[in-house]
């Protein structure tokens, strides 16, 4: 079976989740992935058996995010798709310039879709996600989620999967012993938007203060800080306000004693899958997808959204308590290598792939 495995992005966690789907198919299926020239595998853990093919973008005006772009000459794309001769085209993630291109790609190759996010996000731009989303529903043949609360929230005419999010492993393995061993470190991770619910963490941690003045919060991630400036200036909060490299990723999860995520909404994420790969707990908010690969009490507190007093409760509970805390993180390891490891992961892909290319006979 061939497969094309097509990317619109560039960088950031969608390339990481790419690398590891496409490195565990790799030993099921032939496989080409077809992303941007942009895209730069060594920067990437591509393992040694993923081929990669990297088109030109064009000249085009960059009135959308440079992520979203497709290349200029869209008959001159599906021709480099087609000297491929996939059995299966499979996209990861619902890019609205690849949506487009549906009507005619579909008409010559069975299409599958994974939809990391099944609605927009507060304060995205949600137009071109929502159409993107609906033309490939139409179009496709099949489509992967994150969850059966996201599978719930699809009105689809077509056959939508459930599967995990896999594991990021591959960033254990530059891990270093952790710099901040004798603090309460807490850290929120990944680009700051506003679905992300950081001022609540923000209006929690006057609460954790009380109770443990030692303990510190670390917020590493772009985006736009501008909201919270003026929650900020405590000496406790550490700000990284930056595009984080993939070298970096370890020493932060290796000095934090939990992670957490106090998102007002959202389908899934893949903070939770590295959080387990360090054997860390979480604290998570119980929104779309997300409580779904949290145990209470086992890997995680699960919390209700825009509630700074339920964060700050949970927070003190790992933090106060040090035996339960290196149990739950032992937990959440056995939970990644147990439930989200991407060998069944790409097994179930492929399965989906054979009853798609079943059906189209």
């Amino acid at each position: 079976m061939r497969v094309a495995l097509l990317t619109h992005n560039v960088d950031g966690g969608l390339v990481h989740y790419l690398s590891q789907l496409a490195n565990a198919l790799a030993s099921r299926v032939e496989l080409v992935v077809i992303a941007p020239e942009g895209l730069d595998p060594s920067g990437f853990p591509f393992g040694p058996g993923v081929r990669i093919r990297r088109l030109p973008v064009g000249n085009v005006v960059r009135t959308f995010a440079v992520n979203t772009l497709l290349f200029w000459r869209p008959f001159a794309f599906i021709a480099a798709v087609q000297s491929e001769r996939p059995d299966i085209l499979h996209f990861n993630g619902a890019s609205l310039w690849y949506a487009l291109l549906l009507p005619l790609l579909s008409r010559r190759f069975p299409v599958v879709v994974t939809i990391h996010d099944v609605s927009p996000h507060t304060g995205s731009r949600a137009w071109d996600q929502e159409l993107a989303r609906r033309l490939f529903l139409r179009y496709a043949d099949a489509a992967f989620v994150h969850g059966e609360w996201a599978r719930r929230q699809l009105d689809a005419p077509i056959p939508v999967y459930p599967i995990p999010h896999g594991d990021y492993s591959f960033f254990t393995e530059s891990a270093v012993e952790s710099r901040g061993a004798a603090e309460d470190t807490v850290l929120f991770f990944g680009r700051i938007e506003e679905y992300k619910g950081l001022q609540y963490l923000l209006e929690a941690m006057p609460l954790v203060w009380d109770v443990l003045p030692g303990t510190r919060l670390v917020i590493a991630g772009s985006g736009d800080l501008a909201p919270y400036r003026d929650q900020l200036g405590d000496g406790r909060i550490e700000v990284q306000n930056r595009f984080i490299d993939d070298k970096e990723v370890p020493d932060f999860f290796a000095r934090a004693r939990l992670v957490v995520l106090p998102y007002v909404e959202g389908t899934q994420t893949g903070i939770i899958p590295i959080a387990y790969a360090f054997r860390l707990p979480v604290v998570v908010t119980d929104v779309g997808s997300i409580p779904e690969v949290v145990e209470e009490g086992r890997t995680g507190h699960i919390v209700p959204p825009r509630d700074p007093r339920a964060l700050a409760d949970a927070i003190l509970k790992l933090l106060q308590n040090e035996p339960l805390r290196a149990s739950m993180g032992t937990a959440a390891h056995e939970k990644m290598t147990r439930e989200l490891s991407w060998g069944p992961i790409s097994e179930r892909a492929v399965a989906v792939y054979r009853e798609v290319l079943e059906h189209a006979r």
